[in-house]
């Protein structure tokens, strides 16, 4: 008897020891500042065990120790089982972690158990921590805990941070001052300086269409953070501290090019999968992005802005993301910023077809505007309208009487379609 309870008290007390050096070398490296990524791949060199990262949705965020596309799957199963209160042991466990916020262990299969965490910031839930392996001990469960205080700790500060620069709209108000060039050289690098800011030496600016006042409802698993947040905490996860504002309808932000570079990150590469990150936390939410050109002048800046405001302003339904360069003559033509200049040209080019569309409720310039856009192929023209070839080929006819011109002609079609284009941009023409 008595040499079992030595044994006992022996195993606690490697299993204390084994946790609080798991503990020691997780706290430096929280320490040195690293990210919840780099905290679970340091925990993964420690335990050897894999480990999974989710949001709040259980949707999949990150791993390390297993093939992505495993891991993926793995969290899509468990999606399920919370969505549509399957499997009933596991789901009263997945009570007990969402709404106790306790540690428990899943089983999902025959091949793997997950011992899963909640990462709290503030009393709320912000995310999913998860060991997977065949089995756990009691130095796993303790190794978790520590890690989740850690991670939630690490968040809590995030969080602090992000409050503190959107209440008092530091970054949002210098970047509205440079949007509107309310700022000398001197005055702008000094502020830069002040809140951390590198300019760089080559700019980009990006303006995200949707609804920054969005609010999810607090039932929803996703919860939590407005679109501003979410679009902030993006950017600071991956180490950009950038400028970023918001107005009634747009987010917009300037992105230095050295800064990416600095962290061997393509841009283009990035806002791609900025935008599916956004569209997969807010599903029911169409973005649009516009993106500028680049330049090595701030005081380009109040000209990029404009870019990508009229990139995303002529952004189609079928592209998301449209960029100043890919407009060619009609971005150059709405940068030159002479609106009314612009639309005379606009309705000479068009105000008779115009007119007969509204006097005869049919559908002719928007027939013309898919006619040149599909490069005056009748076939997929007719399909896109949804017309007999035929049809559509009369409808070609008829415009062309109706404007008196060639519009198969390089020219007068370019023309045409640049004020299709522009008519578009202005509001004042409704095709797509």
């Amino acid at each position: 008897m008595l040499l079992n309870c030595l044994d006992t008290v022996l195993t606690e007390k490697n299993n204390l020891q084994a946790a609080l050096d798991f503990n020691n070398q997780a706290i430096g490296q929280f320490l040195n500042g690293i990210l919840e990524a780099r905290l679970a791949d340091v925990c993964y060199q420690l335990t050897n065990i894999p480990i999974i990262l989710e949001d709040l949705g259980f949707n999949y965020l990150y791993s390390i120790g297993l093939d992505p596309e495993l891991a993926r799957q793995y969290s899509s199963n468990l999606k399920k089982i919370v969505k549509n209160n399957l499997d009933g042991d596991n789901h009263i466990k997945l009570t007990e972690l969402i709404e106790k916020q306790q540690i428990v262990e899943l089983v999902q299969s025959d091949e793997h158990k997950r011992l899963i965490a909640p990462m709290v910031s503030r009393g709320k839930i912000v995310g999913y921590c998860s060991f997977i392996n065949t089995s756990f001990n009691a130095v796993d469960w303790l190794k978790m805990k520590q890690m989740c205080l850690i991670g939630s700790v690490s968040n809590y500060n995030k969080e602090t941070i992000l409050d503190t620069e959107l209440k008092l709209n530091i970054k949002g108000g210098f970047l509205e001052d440079m949007i509107h060039n309310r700022l000398n050289p001197v005055v702008l690098f000094k502020r830069a300086r002040h809140i951390g800011v590198d300019l760089g030496k080559e700019y980009q600016f990006l303006v995200l269409k949707g609804d920054p006042n969005l609010y999810p409802n607090e039932k929803d698993p996703i919860g939590g953070m407005n679109l501003i947040e979410v679009f902030s905490r993006y950017f600071m996860e991956r180490n950009l501290n950038i400028l970023i504002s918001e107005d009634s309808q747009n987010i917009a932000a300037l992105m230095p090019i050295d800064l990416f570079s600095k962290y061997f990150i393509n841009v283009d590469e990035f806002i791609r999968k900025l935008l599916c990150f956004l569209k997969e936390k807010y599903p029911n939410i169409p973005f649009k992005i516009g993106m500028s050109s680049r330049s090595k002048s701030l005081e380009d800046i109040p000209i990029l802005y404009n870019e990508a405001l009229i990139s995303l302003n002529m952004n189609s339904q079928q592209k998301e993301i449209m960029y100043f360069d890919d407009l060619g003559a009609v971005g150059i033509l709405f940068r030159a910023g002479k609106m009314d200049d612009i639309r005379h040209f606009c309705n000479k080019m068009l105000s008779k077809l115009l007119e007969y569309d509204r006097g005869k409720e049919s559908e002719l310039t928007k027939t013309l505007y898919y006619y040149i856009k599909s490069g005056q192929n009748i076939c997929k023209a007719a399909k896109i309208m949804n017309l007999s070839i035929g049809g559509l080929r009369y409808r070609v006819q008829k415009i062309g009487e109706i404007l008196d011109a060639d519009i198969n002609d390089l020219q007068t079609s370019s023309q045409l379609f640049l004020a299709l284009q522009a008519g578009i941009i202005l509001g004042d023409l409704k095709i797509e």
